[in-house]
């Protein structure tokens, strides 16, 4: 990567961490308001208030990292504007009606597990719909190398696609731009490492296993904070406030065990003899960052691993089971379990299009 790109993705690291860090400290002071008013609830009204609120708020980071802090060449004002609204709304409306599934989940099952297993379903179904309506990428269906693929038009260069659906059905999406632009053997390289992971069923295996983690997250918190026996306003409430706190840890754990899908696909496509050194040293400057010379930022903040570890361990095979693409499928999971903060990381602040798929490998 070039010093600028660097920079930027410095900068981009930094807003990220503001980001999550603004909503994480927003959701402790809502779950600790949620307890001390125990016996005056939030009403719905005043919820409304607090929703429009978080657009509001959420609408600065966005700006900065959608303009700002987009690399070049950055939109216009207007341009940015005109796709993050239609992004925002569509957002909202699945937020709306995740939030309505919950709290008839709430009244009916006791607890938010049905709804979150009904509303990630749903996400994984209109995934390729969801790119068109809230990043405005339609997805047309070809032929490459012999297997069907989708491929999207999109300008963000930093849009990676990824895989849509799970078993027989899945399929690997790629961004228009690199059909055209990628030289033949990079672009064979990619082709081989998603058709490694969907002939070991990694889309369905991420999906259980974020499901399970989840499930579980919500367990813990409607039985910690007693949300059951709560008015379905201040349940829905204190819902979204520790499922914000859960998605938070979710991006300290699930990086770590992200990176090792990546080596996996990186070592399946050396082995069936599409040498994918070039792709991995190019793939950086694609998606605009390549880990960082911290371990520690490393671990944490980027499920994708650097290029220099990438070409370091390809001549290793990844030992033991391969859990798949956790945290970056999580931040689109996450709107489930009625959270903000899959679009609020360094990775997809901003950019509409990177909340339905944001940069992965």
């Amino acid at each position: 990567m070039k010093p600028a790109q660097i920079q930027l993705a410095r900068r981009r690291l930094t807003l990220g961490i503001l980001n999550v860090g603004f909503w994480v400290l927003a959701a402790c002071g809502g779950l600790c308001w949620l307890v001390m008013c125990r016996l005056d609830p939030p009403k719905m009204g005043l919820l409304i208030a607090i929703s429009l609120g978080v657009i509001a708020a959420q609408a600065v980071f966005d700006f900065v990292g959608g303009v700002t802090l987009m690399p070049g060449p950055r939109p216009s004002g207007m341009r940015f504007l005109r796709g993050w609204l239609r992004g925002v709304l569509g957002h909202t409306l699945i937020l709306v009606g995740v939030g309505i599934v919950s709290a008839i989940s709430l009244r009916f099952t006791g607890g938010f597990g049905a709804g979150i297993l009904f509303g990630t379903l749903a996400l994984t179904l209109g995934r390729r719909h969801l790119l068109r309506v809230i990043g405005g990428g339609a997805t047309t269906e070809l032929a490459h190398d012999g297997e069907p693929i989708l491929t999207a038009a999109l300008s963000d260069p930093a849009f990676t696609g990824g895989i849509v659906g799970i078993g027989d059905r899945a399929r690997s999406l790629m961004p228009e731009s690199w059909m055209h632009a990628l030289p033949k053997p990079e672009l064979a390289a990619e082709s081989s490492r998603r058709q490694w992971q969907i002939a070991n069923s990694q889309p369905a295996r991420s999906l259980l296993l974020i499901l399970l983690w989840n499930m579980l997250g919500t367990f813990i918190g409607t039985h910690v904070f007693q949300l059951a026996a709560r008015p379905p306003a201040a349940a829905l409430f204190g819902h979204a406030c520790w499922m914000t706190l859960w998605a938070f840890a979710s991006l300290l754990v699930l990086p770590a065990l992200s990176r090792k899908a990546v080596l996996a696909a990186d070592r399946a496509a050396a082995d069936s003899g599409n040498a994918p050194r070039a792709w991995i040293t190019r793939f950086p400057e694609i998606i605009g960052e390549d880990g960082s010379p911290s371990a520690v930022a490393q671990t944490i903040f980027y499920p994708v691993p650097s290029a220099e570890i990438r070409l370091r361990r390809l001549t290793q095979r990844p030992a033991g089971f391969v859990p798949g693409n956790l945290a970056r499928n999580n931040l689109y999971y996450s709107w489930a379990t009625f959270t903000l903060l899959g679009r609020a990381v360094h990775c997809n602040v901003g950019r509409p299009a990177l909340w339905v798929f944001p940069p992965s490998a």
